[in-house]
């Protein structure tokens, strides 16, 4: 009895998974996926950059380039989790620009909300 619970529970489960989202047309341009138009773009622009995260500025804030310019990441030690990255690492970054709106009080930057590694 307990063997046909534990399946039906299971199943029950594995039914339940969705995922959520839209799947239709769309105005957007889609995410920014280059630095230098990262750094022209509005505030709360999402972007997916790849290239190097090349040195570590400070507590959250870290350098990154694509090859062809470089910019300010914000990256909290969260979205790292138990990802290790040297300035050797290709990396794909996902996030918004910030900063843009009190640039009296910060530099434009990205706020990354996903990092991976990429061959």
């Amino acid at each position: 009895m307990k063997t046909l619970a534990s399946v039906c529970c299971a199943f029950l489960l594995l039914c339940g998974v969705s995922f959520a989202g839209f799947n239709g047309p769309s105005e957007s341009a889609g995410p920014v996926r280059q630095v230098t138009q990262a750094l022209a773009a509005d505030e709360a622009t999402t972007c997916v950059l790849e290239g190097n995260i090349v040195k570590h500025l400070t507590k959250n804030r870290y350098e990154f380039t694509d090859g062809a310019a470089s910019m300010i990441v914000d990256i909290p030690p969260h979205v790292f989790g138990q990802l290790d990255v040297t300035p050797q690492d290709k990396v794909r970054l996902t996030g918004e620009i910030g900063g843009k709106k009190r640039p009296e009080r910060q530099d434009a930057h990205l706020r990354v909300r996903y990092i991976e590694k990429i061959a």
